[in-house]
């Protein structure tokens, strides 16, 4: 095993996809992305319909037609007021509900009604956009509220039928080429906004859809690291006896034995027993949610040097290679058993893919720490990725394992708000990447399982 400390006095890169700590302000958890989605939607909505009204109205004076300028462009004052709000209400993160996503299509089709009754009514070539109104209801609300808003859009249809028909400035009727060319514009506007609008939405409801997805597999593997919790508590118990029994054993074997060979084997057992022993102390950590008894400060390359020493104890045929990189003195930090044995974890794994060579590298800055294990194995497939320490899946042969490691690293991992990412290596094998934020692992932290 070697040991590279590169340090020389100078401070290290920012760690690529660093996390601050918990401590940090956070923005406000969101109970439904995707309706806040749909008002960022109806906000860029309706700078669109400003705009083309804009347009519309400046092309409609420019032929001729007799528009009230004054009234029509105090509607769109209204609507622009209304999207300054919404964006403010945005920057908040509050949670939105149907009755206000409700609320701003009703207000568009108050100030759309209001614009059709300024500007000839059914006549117009973009009434056809009422029916926009409908098929946004029907996306973004449920069945009693798009109910209500349908009834409100034909009622409002129904408002302007008596509107006189567009005429010029001269009295004469708008001919029918203008009308024409309008309408080709207000089907085409009215294509391109469904479409744009669909698109965008169903992307969020997606995006929800796949949120719900991962906190149902996180508090589903939250479950089952609570029952592996308990199992461990009993068994550090049940395992005691026969590990103090064992011990006493190999330390008379170490002290009387025959031959040097025997004493040899001895020390070998009494340390094996002594790996045994700080694997049922992590058990209990991580079953009890607590740090390592009576563990006081120490810094971080201290405790990784630990962390190598126990798996060169129970593996000591596997070479490892250590790189540690970082601003000197390292941070102090207090042990925590469970980290301890997730590290344990991927580095027994990167062992199994290839017992000739492992590499582990941590990096650390002010805010926080890296570390990867790496193997030259076969890899990982592609799709094998995704899985890995989500689901209790693994691709070592049958009966060689479950998953169930990976997936009690990804636990203990987030619950000190970091991430584990798994990746290949381009010259072959893979890389099990760590990130922590150093303040979840100082003296005055203490890290909780969150669903």
């Amino acid at each position: 095993m070697t040991i590279e400390a590169r340090t020389a006095g100078v401070e290290p890169p920012p760690i690529e996809g660093a996390m601050r700590a918990p401590a940090a302000a956070s923005p406000r958890p969101v109970a439904n992305p995707a309706r806040l989605a749909s008002l960022r939607q109806l906000m860029a909505l309706r700078g669109i319909a400003i705009g083309g009204q804009l347009t519309a109205i400046a092309t409609a004076t420019a032929l001729g037609v007799a528009l009230p300028l004054g009234s029509m462009i105090v509607v769109l004052a209204l609507l622009a007021a209304l999207n300054l709000w919404t964006w403010r209400r945005l920057e908040s993160g509050a949670a939105a509900t149907h009755p206000e996503v409700g609320a701003h299509l009703i207000f568009d089709l108050a100030a759309f009604t209001l614009l059709l009754s300024l500007a000839g009514g059914l006549s117009n070539p973009f009434a056809v956009l009422f029916l926009l109104h409908v098929t946004l209801a029907a996306l973004l609300l449920p069945p009693r509220l798009a109910i209500a808003i349908t009834v409100a859009v034909v009622a409002c249809v129904a408002a302007v039928s008596g509107t006189p028909d567009l005429r010029l400035a001269s009295g004469e009727p708008v001919g029918d080429g203008a009308l024409a060319a309008g309408s080709l514009a207000a089907y085409a506007l009215a294509a391109a906004v469904l479409a744009w609008f669909v698109v965008r939405v169903v992307a969020a409801w997606r995006e929800d859809a796949l949120m719900l997805a991962e906190a149902a597999q996180r508090a589903q593997n939250d479950a089952a690291v609570m029952r592996i919790g308990a199992l461990a508590a009993g068994a550090a118990h049940e395992l005691a006896t026969p590990l103090t029994t064992i011990a006493v054993i190999a330390g008379e074997l170490k002290r009387d034995g025959s031959t040097p060979d025997v004493r040899r084997d001895a020390r070998l057992l009494a340390e094996q027993v002594d790996a045994c022993r700080q694997t049922l102390a992590s058990m209990m950590a991580l079953a009890e949610h607590a740090r390592e008894p009576a563990a006081g400060a120490a810094p971080l390359d201290a405790y990784l040097d630990g962390v190598i020493a126990t798996f060169s104890t129970t593996r000591p045929d596997i070479p490892v290679d250590v790189r540690w990189s970082g601003p000197r003195p390292a941070p102090q930090i207090v042990p925590d058993a469970a980290l301890k044995q997730a590290l344990l974890i991927l580095l027994n794994n990167a062992g199994d893919a290839s017992p000739h060579h492992v590499d582990i590298e941590a990096r650390w800055d002010g805010t926080a720490v890296r570390v990867a294990v790496g193997d030259r194995g076969p890899g990982f497939a592609p799709q094998d990725l995704r899985r890995l320490g989500r689901m209790f899946f693994t691709t070592k042969p049958h009966g060689k394992g479950t998953g169930l490691g990976l997936v009690l690293t990804t636990a203990t991992v987030e619950r000190f708000g970091g991430a584990v990412e798994w990746s290949n290596r381009p010259d072959g094998g893979a890389v099990a990447a760590v990130r922590l934020p150093i303040g979840s692992l100082l003296a005055d932290r203490k890290p909780k399982w969150t669903p």
